[in-house]
């Protein structure tokens, strides 16, 4: 990291924390304008029960929730649509920008018997300065005084008052609806807001009044420039990607930063109001590349800041301050870092990550080495006050499995946890291979920089590597496999883990054909209509319903194995497993606009399951490698992944 490098990435952060955008984690039907966190919040009154809907979340599964399906969201939030079903009221919220304006359209396609209210509030978030009030028919919100965050002396007289001229930087927005306001005083909202029956479509507006006339002519106008993909497969993965970043991408203000989370709902509750997974975070970046720039180097740059004192990338750092001290995930990072550099040519972008990411890499040989291998593990540590996540996990089984990025896999169910060097006793495939592959990836970074010894110390480690993972080659089976370090035998279980070393250019080509035939292509490996199965059909005929990982499609694991076809020149194999993800990912994107966090590898659904999120990010992997197979989008293609 360099003054230069930190310079240029807290340019990035301000230039895309600006404007209207569905900012807040909290509800899908928030509107946010940044820089000054003033939110329009949109909501619903019943009164068959009198109740209030507040909050909107797709994926709730709670008795009574909403049920919500996201709709085309530009990327800068200049359109956005969504449809909101809750006790017996539907509607669609459409929005859009008009310069520094935002309109909205409101349209109940579903309501009661008596009609339900549709409420705006609005209210300056995350404790901004900035007071609301509320004339007969609009809301007048006005920006208070801009502090350091850390300030903590009283503002002086003059500045203390928000409508005193004197040191105040104010901002007047004011909101508008198309219908009057009714007089309900039972809703259930802190503040002042409008209340608006819902006999028919409702304009809103900030800035100006507008009549419902106007907001509908300017929605359609937006809706019409960000365009829809119909029936057409390309199109299609182009939406799933934009909207999969879009919706996902939130402020987080307690460190007053842009990110991309894994999903809106998991960043609340349990995880304090935001949660960057390890290896998520880095996917998100290259599922970003193709048409944001900004978003992906932020993704990349705020996983990296979250090292720990030991010198790695946690698995997960969230709201609550948890970061799990105990172990990491899949070192995918400098592939990331050094894709997005050819992509965008920005060397801040090395300078700003390459301290990190040398330091995550020596974590690794440091701490996970046995012999001249790795293997997954959990460290001990003893945390001031213990998360509910962390106790089932700290110096444990099941932690060490999270390390590889597959939670409780059957395929490590033979591997005992050695208590004594907090390592799972297995020589793990899936992480030797993608460390081989950091290496080399840091290494040329290393080479950009000038930093010769770290060059020469990260190549010595990946040749140490490549040739220590020979053991790792199982003859009789025809296939990389993890080796027990207690027994020196190979693991029980199969994995399509076993398809990494690809990834790493480590297999030859008899090898690779074995692999291929008789595994990866096979009906009762890890062929089929819906793939890729982490584990091969023939170990199961029914998957177990308990397992989170075992019998399901997950998206990271196909980019993986399909790069590792790229680099083996495998094109056929290559071709095939594109169009698979393609077919599975438009399955429910089809059915039910979702794009989900795994998929069955039976039957192609993913609403069979309460522990797939229906709108995670990195589902959108599926639709990034059908997008790169087809040429539309060009990720990973110099000579070394695509030979």
């Amino acid at each position: 990291m360099t003054d230069e490098s930190e310079a240029a990435y807290e340019q990035i952060q301000e230039q895309v924390s600006r404007g209207w955008n569905t900012w807040d984690t909290r509800s899908v039907l928030t509107q946010v304008l940044l820089p000054e966190a003033l939110g329009l919040i949109f909501g619903l009154k019943e009164y068959y029960r009198g109740t209030s809907l507040r909050t909107a979340q797709i994926g709730r599964r709670t008795e009574g929730a909403e049920t919500v399906t996201l709709g085309r969201h530009a990327y800068d939030g200049s359109y956005t649509e969504t449809t909101v079903s809750w006790a017996g009221i539907t509607i669609r919220v459409q929005t859009a920008h008009v310069g520094a304006d935002l309109v909205a359209l409101v349209t109940p396609t579903a309501n009661q018997q008596k009609s339900g209210l549709l409420t705006i509030s609005a209210a300056y978030l995350w404790n901004r300065p900035g007071t609301v009030t509320r004339t007969p028919n609009h809301l007048r919100a006005i920006a208070g005084p801009t502090l350091p965050p850390a300030a903590a002396d009283p503002l002086p007289p003059a500045a203390a008052d928000p409508l005193s001229p004197a040191g105040v930087d104010e901002r007047i927005v004011d909101i508008f609806a198309t219908a009057p306001h009714v007089d309900d005083p039972y809703v259930d909202i802190d503040g002042p807001y409008l209340a608006l029956e819902l006999t028919g479509a409702v304009g809103v507006s900030t800035g100006k009044a507008r009549s419902l006339e106007e907001v509908a002519e300017l929605i359609a106008t937006a809706s019409a420039t960000i365009g829809t993909a119909e029936s057409d497969p390309i199109a299609q993965h182009h939406e799933i990607i934009r909207d999969a970043i879009s919706w996902n991408t939130i402020y987080e203000p307690s460190k007053s930063r842009v990110i991309t989370g894994v999903s809106r709902l998991w960043n609340v509750g349990k995880r304090g109001g935001y949660a960057l997974f390890c290896w998520d975070a880095f996917f998100n970046a290259l599922i970003a590349a193709p048409k944001s720039e900004e978003v992906a180097c932020l993704n990349a740059i705020e996983m990296l800041r979250a090292l720990t004192p030991e010198g790695f990338v946690p698995n997960v750092e969230q709201g609550t301050g948890r970061k799990t001290y105990d172990g990491s995930q899949p070192p995918i990072g400098s592939l990331t870092i050094l894709e997005l550099y050819r992509r965008f040519g920005e060397q801040w972008l090395l300078e700003e990550a390459f301290d990190a990411l040398l330091s995550w890499n020596r974590w690794w040989w440091r701490v996970r080495r046995n012999g001249d291998l790795l293997c997954t593990g959990s460290t001990y540590f003893d945390p001031e006050f213990p998360s509910p996540q962390d106790i089932p996990r700290i110096h444990q089984h099941f932690g060490a499995t999270c390390e590889s990025g597959w939670d409780g896999h059957p395929v490590f169910d033979d591997v005992p946890f050695d208590q004594a060097t907090s390592l799972l006793a297995a020589h793990d495939v899936g992480i030797n291979s993608l460390y081989v592959a950091d290496c080399e990836a840091l290494a040329e970074i290393a080479d950009i920089l000038g930093h010769t010894d770290a060059a020469t110390e990260l190549r010595e480690r990946h040749d140490t590597v490549v040739r220590a993972m020979e053991t790792l080659w199982d003859e009789p089976s025809g296939i990389y496999r993890s080796r027990r370090t207690d027994t020196g035998l190979p693991t029980e279980r199969l994995s399509t883990m076993s398809f990494y070393p690809l990834v790493a250019g480590v297999s030859t080509g008899e090898r690779t054909g074995r692999m291929l035939a008789e595994h990866l292509l096979a009906d009762d490996g890890f062929g089929g209509e819906w793939i890729l199965p982490t584990s091969p059909r023939h170990e199961h005929i029914e998957y177990k319903e308990t397992s989170y990982w075992e019998g399901r499609a997950w998206p990271p694991v196909n980019f993986l194995v399909y790069l590792g076809l790229l680099r083996a020149g495998e094109k056929e194999a290559a071709a095939w497993l594109a169009e698979g993800s393609s077919r599975l990912v438009l399955k429910e994107w089809n059915q039910h606009r979702h794009v989900h966090e795994n998929y069955s590898s039976v039957h192609g659904d993913a609403c069979d399951k309460p522990n797939s999120e229906p709108f995670q990010t990195w589902g959108a992997l599926l639709s990034l490698i059908a997008l790169m197979e087809s040429g539309e989008v060009t990720l990973f293609d110099d000579k070394r992944w695509r030979p």
